[in-house]
């Protein structure tokens, strides 16, 4: 049996209006969605590296303890490794070796931990002097710090001290410290239960279990800044508990000569104040990035303006539990600075929403500056610092917004590290950043202001460095171009992110936007800015557009001038004339050029460079196969609506219902089985109502044939009006 679906024109009317207006409905929808492309993609294996194990058959949860130019320290298992930046190669005579004493592990493992846990990791390494240094290690979850000095070219313990406060109990707990002054500002956990975060700088510390000040944190990062010390970390928001759990980041910070307060106020700080970092989507309802997880050093550039700007980048992701972001923000100093000058919050009681402190009662001198000596400050003020520790402004975001954002179920953003200011062959100047993530990939990306004071952030390539499931802790920038010290639990490795090789043509290498990366057209070859010595003339580089376009020669006249490029290797007077410089031009057009596919060592060849370059994006994509699929369904219920009209037959009846010109069809056919056809000696009256001719005025139960069987029941009534 054959059945068809008919519409009813408006019903049709309904269905071509949303297919009209749906691809602008979903064009709108991923106009929220954020870039995830990356110009290289480098699978585990393709990016050149030199890996350090340290101990190998335990655990040695890695930290970099300092960096100069010519060699950087890393923190593990019991010991105290010296590398070479360039080479990794270890400078064994400066390796330091501290145990634990056999009684603090026994007792670290009486208390419940393992035989890993059990273990002296080092987390602190500072100069307090010329050859004088400060070590500090977890001591088996009892925290020690030593002074060696150095003595005939080797360091000797010259005295122990109680790390309580500097340094952590459990080696995998953020731990933050700087030095300055001769002295050390810590941020850590303070106790074996891990229930006392402390900001420390003996004698001074945080108050003691007061979430007002302290809840829960997390510590980032810390730095000197003027006359301040400033730590960054994430907690527990004290000022949302009335509405639920969540988790806000911050920055506080102390004054570098805070002495304490008066009497009972003397191991207390009288300037800690702390404010939110605000990284979120702008909109009606912003959407926000509340979890600080590192922070670069404070940068110097110019961003968008030509006034030069002081800046921190961050990186920030959405809680665990919820859909996976991550944010890349930037802030500037003289805007924490200036939320640290504004209104306090303060909840009135306990039930009560947190509102700014009236102005008028802020007591004087200011709470939470600088002064020169701290322990003549009124009591009063001292008082109002320990309750009014918050700021009411968050600090806004540079540019009012993420400069980059990522979605992703496979990772999030764990640590960053910035390439300052890279000069380019146009005298511009870019941040290049590299950001870790939870899952073993390292991303570079350069950071690109605009003149109407934005910025966008473009991912030039996106490398799997380890195995999935190892997160990247630390980041550190090494000498040379794209090289960066990455460091993992158990594994440190110095990579080459530097892809100009990768680059045969001039277009992609153009495309790359890498301010490392140049076309010089003497060579016919992408190179490393810093490698090559020729002049800047002779080098094709486009970072703000990545205008391949540049890479073809401009139109001349018939009559050429000839155009002098000089090459410092040779003589200073040898000329190279244009058209040697056109020719070199010419050669990357891609239609005059054979392209062979390969992989050769760590180096991408051929269409595949040019192909993993210019793809298309998701966006792109999702349009074209919800366009195809729209059109594919629009075409098939037109094609179902003609081929029904073809072949059904014109009703007699078409104003009747659909079943009853069913049944009168089968009467009129002659089917017995109708549901209208008369049965044997059963009478049927057809009445046929014609306008307009009046209605019949007598009853009309007078002309009915009334079958009724012996037992009383009414076999059949039935009147048909048509």
């Amino acid at each position: 049996m054959l059945y068809t679906w008919k519409l009813n024109p408006k019903r049709w009317r309904q269905i071509l209006i949303s297919y009209l207006f749906l691809p602008h409905i979903l064009d709108s929808c991923y106009a929220w969605l954020p870039d995830t492309s990356s110009k290289v993609i480098n699978a585990l294996g393709q990016i050149s590296s030199i890996k350090f194990t340290g101990n190998a058959t335990h655990p040695d949860h890695f930290t970099v303890l300092n960096q100069d130019s010519n060699s950087i320290i890393l923190g593990g298992r019991n010991t105290v490794y010296n590398l070479s930046v360039y080479d990794f190669a270890e400078h064994k005579e400066w390796r330091l070796t501290w145990l634990s004493s056999e009684a603090h592990s026994q007792l670290c493992q009486l208390k419940g931990k393992s035989e890993d846990d059990c273990q002296n990791y080092i987390r602190i390494l500072v100069s307090l002097a010329p050859g004088l240094l400060l070590v500090c290690g977890t001591n088996s979850y009892k925290p020690l710090c030593r002074h060696y000095t150095l003595l005939n070219g080797r360091y000797k313990v010259e005295k122990e001290l109680d790390g309580i406060g500097v340094c952590s109990y459990n080696p995998e707990h953020n731990n933050t410290a700087v030095q300055t002054n001769g002295q050390i500002f810590a941020a850590t956990i303070a106790d074996f239960s891990e229930r006392d975060p402390v900001i420390y700088r003996e004698p001074q510390r945080t108050e003691l279990s007061d979430l007002k000040q302290l809840n829960a944190p997390n510590f980032v990062s810390s730095m000197p800044y003027g006359d301040y010390i400033f730590f960054f970390f994430r907690e527990t928001a004290v000022e949302y508990i009335n509405c639920g759990k969540i988790i806000y980041s911050r920055v506080a910070r102390v004054c570098r000569d805070d002495k304490g307060g008066p009497h009972q106020f003397g191991d207390r700080w009288t300037s800690f104040l702390k404010a939110r970092l605000n990284c979120s989507l702008p909109g009606e309802y912003p959407f926000y990035f509340d979890e600080i997880q590192s922070t670069s050093e404070i940068i110097e550039g110019k961003y968008g303006s030509d006034l030069s700007q002081q800046i921190i980048y961050g990186t920030l992701t959405t809680p665990s539990n919820a859909i996976g972001g991550s944010a890349i923000c930037a802030y500037n100093m003289k805007d924490i600075i200036r939320v640290f000058e504004g209104s306090f919050k303060y909840q009135e009681s306990m039930n009560s929403n947190w509102l700014p402190f009236p102005k008028e009662k802020v007591p004087e001198p200011r709470p939470g500056q600088c002064v020169r000596d701290s322990r003549i400050l009124p009591e009063s003020v001292v008082n109002f610092v320990k309750t009014h520790s918050l700021m009411e402004e968050a600090v806004p975001a540079l540019f009012g917004q993420p400069i980059l954002v990522r979605v992703s179920l496979q990772y999030r953003f764990t640590a960053i590290t910035v390439d300052p200011q890279v000069l380019t062959t146009t005298d511009e100047k870019f941040d290049v950043l590299y950001v870790g993530t939870d899952d073993g990939r390292v991303l570079k990306i350069v950071n690109i202001p605009t003149n109407e004071g934005s910025a966008k952030a473009v991912v030039i390539s996106e490398n799997r460095l380890f195995p999935n499931g190892t997160p990247v802790k630390e980041l550190k920038i090494a000498p040379g171009y794209g090289r960066v010290v990455v460091v993992s639990r158990d594994e440190v490795k110095l990579a080459n992110f530097n892809h100009c090789s990768a680059a045969e043509h001039c277009q992609d290498c153009v495309a790359l936007q890498d301010p490392h990366c140049a076309w010089d057209v003497r060579q016919s070859a992408c190179v490393s800015v810093d490698a090559v010595s020729t002049l800047k003339r002779a080098l094709i580089q486009d970072v703000s557009r990545g205008d391949g376009k540049k890479c073809w020669s401009p139109p001349t006249e018939n009559k050429k001038v000839p155009t002098k490029v000089y090459d410092k290797s040779n003589d200073e007077n040898e000329v190279i004339p244009e058209e040697k410089v056109t020719d070199s031009l010419l050669k990357t057009s891609d239609d005059d050029l054979e392209c062979e596919d390969g992989l050769t060592g760590n180096r991408i060849t051929g269409c595949a460079v040019r192909q993993h370059l210019v793809i298309y994006t998701a966006k792109t994509l999702h349009i074209v196969v919800v366009c195809a699929s729209l059109a594919a369904l629009l075409i098939g219920f037109i094609a179902g609506y003609l081929f029904s009209r073809r072949f059904h037959p014109q009703s007699h009846y078409p104003d009747a219902p659909f079943i009853e010109q069913h049944n009168h069809l089968d009467r009129l056919n002659g089917n017995p089985n109708g549901f209208l056809t008369p049965r044997a000696n059963k009478a049927v009256n057809l009445v046929v109502n014609v306008p307009p001719s009046p209605p019949p005025k007598k009853d009309n139960l007078e002309t009915k044939d009334l079958n009724i069987a012996s037992d009383g029941t009414l076999q059949k009534i039935k009147k048909t009006y048509i």
